[in-house]
C-alpha cells in the first residue's frame, strides 16, 4: 500500500487534489485556471520532483496572496488584476508552461547517461528555476511594487517618472521584491539540496550547489527586468486619457482607452511567455557558470537606461 502512495503519479494525483482545493476556496483560480493548474503542478512533480514542485508551489501561493494584498485598494486605483484576482488558464499556462517544458527535460535527459556525464540535467534545473525565479519576481514586483510611496521610473529610461500602472515601469521597492523572490527561490533549492540531497539529484557537485542561489537572484532580477522592457516596447499599449497612464487594458478609470503602441496582438501573456524563456535561458547560462557575461550584459544595461 505504501509503495502505491509513494508512487510519483500517485503522490502527484494526491498532492495536487489537495493543493488546487485550497486554491480554488482561496480564490486564487477559476475554474479553467484550476484545471490548467492542475496539469502543470502534477507534470512538475511527475517530472521535476519534490524540490521543482516546492519551487513552482511558492510562486503560486505567494503570487495568490500578492494579488489579494489590498485587492480593493487596487481595484480602486484600476490597477488590480481582473476577475477579482482570480488566474485563468492563460495566466497560468503563461506563468507555468516554461518552467513545466524544463520539468519535462529535466527528466529526459537525466535518463540519459551521456547527458547526465555532461551535466544537462543541471542545465534543466537552471532554466527551471530561471523561469520560475523569473516569473515569482514579475508577479510579486507588479503586486506589491504599485504600493511604493515614489513613483515609478520607466523601464527604457530610467530618469523619467510614470504614473502607478503604466507598461513598464519600475520601482525600487518591485526591484527589492524581485530580488527577495530571487532568493527565497534560491535558499528553498539549497536548503533541500543540503538536506535531502536524494530529492535533488540533479546536482553532483559542489560547484553547482554553490550557484544556486546566485543564479535563481540574478534570473530573478534580470528576467523580472526584461519582462517590464519587452511590455515597454513590445507589447500592446493603451494611453488613459483621464489619469495618463499606460496600459495594456481597453477601458481605465471606466472611460475607453486610446491605443498609442506596441503590436496590437502581443498581450501580456506574450510578455510572460518572452520573459521566462529568457529567464531560463539566463538559468542555462548561469549554470554553465558563465557568470561575466551575465553581469557585463546587466552593468551596460544599468549604464545605458541611466544616462537616456
Amino acid at each position: 500500500m505504501l509503495d502505491i502512495l509513494t508512487h510519483p503519479a500517485v503522490s502527484g494525483l494526491l498532492v495536487m487534489t489537495l493543493v488546487g482545493a485550497l486554491a480554488y476556496k482561496l480564490h486564487f483560480v477559476d475554474i479553467s485556471g484550476l484545471i490548467s493548474a492542475f496539469v502543470v503542478g502534477f507534470t512538475i512533480w511527475y517530472t521535476g520532483g519534490v524540490v521543482s514542485f516546492i519551487i513552482i508551489l511558492f510562486f503560486f501561493l505567494s503570487a495568490g496572496l500578492a494579488t489579494k494584498m489590498n485587492y480593493k485598494e487596487k481595484a480602486k486605483q484600476n490597477l488590480a488584476q481582473e476577475g477579482k484576482g482570480k488566474r485563468s488558464f492563460s495566466n497560468v499556462l503563461g506563468s507555468g508552461i516554461i518552467p513545466m517544458i524544463f520539468s519535462v527535460g529535466m527528466y529526459m535527459t537525466s535518463l540519459s547517461p551521456g547527458l547526465v556525464a555532461a551535466g544537462w540535467p543541471f542545465l534543466m534545473f537552471g532554466g527551471y528555476i530561471g523561469a520560475v525565479a523569473t516569473t515569482s519576481a514579475d508577479t510579486l514586483a507588479s503586486e506589491i511594487g504599485v504600493f511604493s510611496k515614489s513613483k515609478p521610473r520607466l523601464i527604457t529610461s530610467l530618469r523619467r517618472k510614470v504614473p502607478r500602472g503604466t507598461i513598464g515601469a519600475v520601482s525600487l521597492l518591485g526591484e527589492g521584491v524581485a530580488l527577495f523572490a530571487g532568493l527565497v527561490i534560491g535558499v528553498i533549492a539549497l536548503i533541500i539540496a543540503l538536506l535531502a540531497p536524494s530529492f535533488v539529484p540533479v546536482i553532483s557537485n559542489t560547484q553547482q550547489l554553490v550557484v544556486l542561489v546566485p543564479m535563481s537572484v540574478l534570473t530573478a532580477f534580470i528576467g523580472c527586468n526584461l519582462d517590464s522592457l519587452f511590455g515597454a516596447k513590445l507589447q500592446n499599449r493603451f494611453v488613459c486619457e483621464i489619469c495618463g497612464s499606460v496600459t495594456d487594458k481597453e477601458f481605465h478609470c471606466n472611460y475607453e482607452t486610446k491605443y498609442v503602441g506596441g503590436f496590437k496582438s502581443f498581450t501580456n501573456m506574450h510578455v510572460n511567455l518572452g520573459s521566462s524563456v529568457m529567464g531560463a535561458t539566463l538559468g542555462i547560462i548561469l549554470g554553465a557558470g558563465l557568470f561575466v557575461w551575465i553581469l557585463g550584459g546587466l552593468f551596460f544595461w544599468i549604464a545605458a537606461s541611466s544616462s537616456s
